[in-house]
């Protein structure tokens, strides 16, 4: 009877053509700008990043222009790696045009930008331009709008009921000469 036992090689002892199959497997990577949130003229820039799939150039751009790519974004700025879901546009960088950290030319549009810092790359809610100065220069930065939260916590609050103390048993019972001592009803 014959043993069917497996033998594993190690991929440096598989033949010189496996090797070249592994390069043919054919992979573009492109580089882009990513938007986290779209508003009427403002673009919520997170910075630059690329990604990288399965297929020629053309049918990357095609995905990334028609809002259709799926997969992992490696950010420029400190190489994390995010789900292409979390954000609003991936823009190939030869779309975008940057001209100052406050403007920039998208789609034949102008728009306003503001810098979205890392804590805000994964924020689910909307986010909020507010003026603050980068090196000395003026521009615009995303934070987290709690706008709803100070409304809440300002909102005036309702009347609470009036607040009633509890008392032991033992302490109301004990000056009650109708009611027997528990422990004699033990002995019993």
């Amino acid at each position: 009877m014959h043993d069917a036992t497996w033998h594993v090689q190690p991929i440096w002892e598989l033949p010189v053509g496996f090797g070249n199959w592994l390069k043919r497997r054919h992979k573009t990577w492109q580089k882009i700008w990513v938007i986290k949130q779209v508003d009427a003229t403002l673009l919520h820039l997170c910075g630059e990043a690329a990604v990288e799939a399965k297929g020629s150039a053309p049918q990357l751009l095609k995905r990334l222009r028609d809002g259709n790519f799926q997969g992992a974004v490696r950010m420029k700025e400190n190489g994390a790696l995010l789900n292409a879901g979390q954000f609003a546009a991936l823009i190939p960088q030869d779309d975008f045009q940057l001209y100052s950290d406050r403007d920039a030319n998208w789609r034949g549009r102008h728009w306003q930008i503001a810098w979205t810092p890392q804590r805000c790359w994964l924020h689910e809610g909307r986010l909020v331009a507010q003026p603050s100065q980068v090196d000395g220069h003026p521009c615009l930065v995303s934070s987290e709008d709690v706008s709803e939260i100070r409304a809440k916590t300002g909102a005036p609050q309702p009347l609470q009921a009036p607040f009633f103390s509890l008392e032991s048993r033992e302490t109301a019972h004990q000056d009650d000469a109708t009611v027997p001592n528990r422990h004699d009803d033990r002995s019993r």
